[in-house]
């Protein structure tokens, strides 16, 4: 939903404007140029902005794939 989209973006810092329609209803989107790396318990571990190389965001990703381990499971079991 549009409020969630709203939750995710203040959540993360990421700007977000959405600008006027043209006559077709087409709109341009402005917004952050990031892309996060989140681990597949939701866990934010990297954030990579434009500066970064696709060497540095491969090295980082593999980094943090390496050392993941996964949460344990709720209520602890």
């Amino acid at each position: 939903t549009p409020e969630q989209v709203r939750a995710a973006a203040n959540a993360f810092r990421v700007y977000v404007s959405a600008g006027p329609r043209d006559d077709d209803g087409d709109y341009v989107v402005d917004h952050s140029v990031l892309t996060f790396l989140v681990d597949p318990d939701g866990v934010f571990r990297d954030c990579y902005g434009r500066s970064r190389t696709a060497e540095e965001v491969a090295r980082s990703v593999r980094g943090h794939m390496d050392a993941y381990e996964p949460l344990p499971p709720a209520g602890g079991q």
